[in-house]
């Protein structure tokens, strides 16, 4: 009797959230798993011959993924620099960041397209967060739907308790549109409804 085919992933997830496997076919799955992520891994064709067999097994590698994902009490902290192209330079080249590049001061006596590029170019540091905060106290808003900063030309012809309608300012920071119109500039929208709930409201205003 021919010994019987090996279950893969995809056969196991169509069976069904009842389904219940064996042992061999448990085991047969975790193989499958196993060399599928060695090879996106780059991990090497051995990789899966290590992972030993059986339910508990799953279960600690399954909690030990959970443990590696779960957030840090350092991924809060913004004042960290995250080098995104880490080099070896030479001894004389800083390897610190000067204080004032995070000094809110600064910010403060930037001008709107500087805080602009601190925003779009830096994501994910401190000095985005810095950015952000200046653009809102000169009264800028964030638009999360169009990803796009506005502020008010004139005060809104329509107000509800959902949306304003009216006209308003916002910032392309795109440097090419596909339609190899240029970007990076203010422009100005008019009837436009901005509504509410686009708007990003958790950034709290800093006053001078």
């Amino acid at each position: 009797m021919p010994a019987p085919a090996a279950a893969s992933p995809a056969a196991a997830a169509a069976a069904g959230p009842t389904a219940v496997l064996d042992g061999a076919a448990a085991a047969r799955v975790l193989e499958s798993w196993s060399r599928l992520a060695a090879s996106e891994l780059g991990l090497g064709s051995n990789m899966h011959s290590q992972v030993p067999r059986g339910h508990n097994t799953v279960v600690s590698m399954l909690e030990a993924c959970m443990r590696s994902a779960l957030p840090q009490p350092s991924d809060s902290d913004w004042n960290r620099p995250k080098p995104r192209h880490p080099i070896v330079g030479p001894a004389s080249y800083p390897k610190t960041q000067p204080d004032v590049i995070s000094a809110p001061g600064l910010f403060r006596k930037m001008d709107p397209e500087a805080l602009f590029f601190a925003f779009y170019y830096q994501p994910d540091t401190y000095q985005q967060y810095l950015a952000a905060q200046e653009l809102k106290r000169q009264s800028w808003r964030y638009h999360k739907h169009h990803n796009a900063w506005f502020q008010r030309y004139a005060e809104p012809t329509v107000t509800s308790e959902e949306f304003e309608q009216g006209t308003y300012v916002y910032f392309d920071y795109n440097i090419m549109h596909d339609d190899l119109q240029t970007g990076w500039c203010y422009r100005r929208k008019e009837n436009f409804t901005f509504r509410y709930d686009a708007l990003e409201d958790e950034l709290p205003v800093q006053q001078i």
